[in-house]
């Protein structure tokens, strides 16, 4: 059941606690200081066996996210509702269906579901931490938001992945040897909407460090089914392999006004 339009419960901070520096563009993500506080000391915090925070950021309503301690969670919101990065080109409208690839824990997700309460949001996120955060997340919005664990890729297969922070977890070429700490399921765009039932994409979102060059080869069927595309682009890929691979596909391409680092497809 949706908690948009309920109450927001308080988020608890020791009053012992010395209070911690609240940058301004913080103040302005949340109705009370409280929450504001509640997420800095998340942001300086690296005891990773303190209890997940909860806050409820005004972009979102009423609805709460939550913030582990001792991760890269509390730099993703400030991505999400400071930097806005993930914007899509053009209004979302009822019945769309938003494709999230590299969801991380759902933030960008809830953003695009609170956006426009009656799209699909589905929500593609590799590594089984950020994914379980990213349920979490987005249980408020009920079954029109689908977290589908595995990593956007040009096979269906098994792939090896690294990192040492949450938002920059990546999949390991595997014709490179590297030490891999972690696996994790593999998938085709195609597969997931197939798998999904879904035929038309309003808006692709693309942040999946590194794996666009693969994902977003010539060919790839399944940018013929989407009407709106964001790409942030990460080594090996460009701004001129992805532009195009985005042109050869019908798109009208453009850089995005806000990041360096992506561009914008739209039909």
């Amino acid at each position: 059941m949706s908690t948009l339009g309920t109450p927001k419960p308080p988020v608890v901070v020791p009053s012992a606690a010395e209070p911690p520096h609240i940058r301004r563009s913080w103040r302005v993500l949340f109705e009370a200081d409280y929450e504001a506080e509640a997420f800095a000391r998340c942001w300086n915090s690296t005891d990773r066996s303190l209890p997940p925070v909860r806050v409820h950021p005004n972009a979102l309503g009423n609805s709460e996210v939550w913030l582990r301690h001792g991760s890269t969670d509390a730099q993703v919101l400030d991505d999400t509702f400071v930097g806005l990065y993930h914007l899509p080109p053009r209004e979302l409208k009822p019945g769309d269906v938003v494709l999230d690839l590299g969801g991380n824990i759902g933030l960008t997700a809830a953003h695009f579901a609170a956006l426009q309460p009656g799209c699909r949001v589905v929500c593609v996120e590799m590594d089984a931490g950020n994914a379980q955060m990213a349920r979490r997340n987005l249980a408020p919005f009920g079954p029109r938001c689908t977290v589908f664990q595995a990593a956007a890729w040009d096979a269906d297969t098994t792939i090896a992945y690294s990192g040492t922070e949450e938002w920059g977890f990546h999949a390991l070429d595997p014709a490179a040897p590297a030490a891999a700490t972690r696996t994790a399921r593999a998938a085709r765009v195609e597969s997931i909407l197939a798998e999904l039932g879904i035929d038309r994409v309003a808006f692709a979102k693309v942040d999946i460090e590194g794996a666009e060059a693969r994902v977003l080869a010539a060919g790839a069927s399944w940018l013929s089914k989407i009407d709106a595309i964001k790409v942030e682009y990460h080594a090996p890929a460009t701004r001129d392999s992805m532009r195009d691979v985005l042109l050869a596909t019908g798109f009208v391409v453009s850089d995005d006004p806000v990041h360096p680092r992506c561009v914008v497809g739209l039909r």
